[in-house]
């Protein structure tokens, strides 16, 4: 049928009143903080752990989509719960200056989320790891409305995602994240952004639907959400 479409094995049926949600990850994804982060995260490792930092940096890169203390966990899964505190400690003392100061958004990032927000079936919103009053800052400074801000506060990106689909019960729910941990998230579809021609497989293997090599841009968007029939 005209209706259904076919996108990663699964059937979506879009009529023209279909309400689309687009869940958009923070760092890395619309604000272009990630090198900060990383560069951050791996003199903390460093000074906690004894890693070196150029490995320290990608270890982190490599973990992304799950907030630092878990990641810790994940990359020194036999240290001690106070080693990670301390480390975790610093960290989120120092990313408030070293990261969140004055973070920059990807470019055409405020065409996409502008361009969405007028569309009469789609709605915005951000789940990150980060803390809600640093995206809400941002959202106020470079005026990128959403409908709502979820962070850290409001639990994991999982729950995030439930209580968008308690919200919205018809709705066709897409994660967009340049992590590829996020693309296996339980929603409708994933789209991976910024992703490294050499990762391509590591995204679509983990669930995306559509994966780009570029920051978020308005042709991608427009490419991506005309997929599911709503913007041609």
């Amino acid at each position: 049928m005209k209706d259904c479409i076919v996108i990663q094995k699964k059937v979506f049926r879009v009529r023209p009143t279909t309400k689309v949600v687009v869940m958009w990850d923070w760092d890395g994804t619309l604000a272009d903080t990630m090198p900060a982060h990383a560069d951050l995260a791996a003199v903390c490792i460093n000074a906690h752990f004894g890693m070196n930092v150029p490995e320290a940096r990608e270890k982190y890169l490599s973990t992304t989509g799950v907030p630092f203390d878990r990641q810790m966990e994940k990359i020194f899964p036999k240290s001690t719960s106070s080693q990670r505190e301390a480390c975790a400690k610093e960290y989120h003392e120092k990313k408030m200056i070293c990261v969140y100061e004055n973070p920059k958004d990807f470019p055409q990032v405020a065409r996409v989320v502008k361009r969405l927000r007028n569309h009469p079936n789609i709605i915005q919103v951000i789940s990150s790891s980060t803390e809600e009053s640093i995206i809400n800052e941002w959202v106020k400074k470079t005026g990128n409305d959403m409908h709502m801000v979820l962070g850290r506060e409001s639990g994991s990106k999982k729950d995030h995602i439930s209580t968008v689909k308690k919200e919205f019960p018809d709705a066709i729910v897409v994660f967009v994240s340049d992590s590829f941990g996020d693309m296996s998230l339980p929603v409708d579809m994933t789209f991976g952004v910024d992703v490294p021609t050499d990762k391509n497989a590591l995204f679509l293997d983990n669930g995306a639907a559509i994966v780009s090599r570029k920051p978020v841009c308005l042709v991608w968007a427009e490419y991506c959400l005309g997929k599911i029939g709503l913007v041609v």
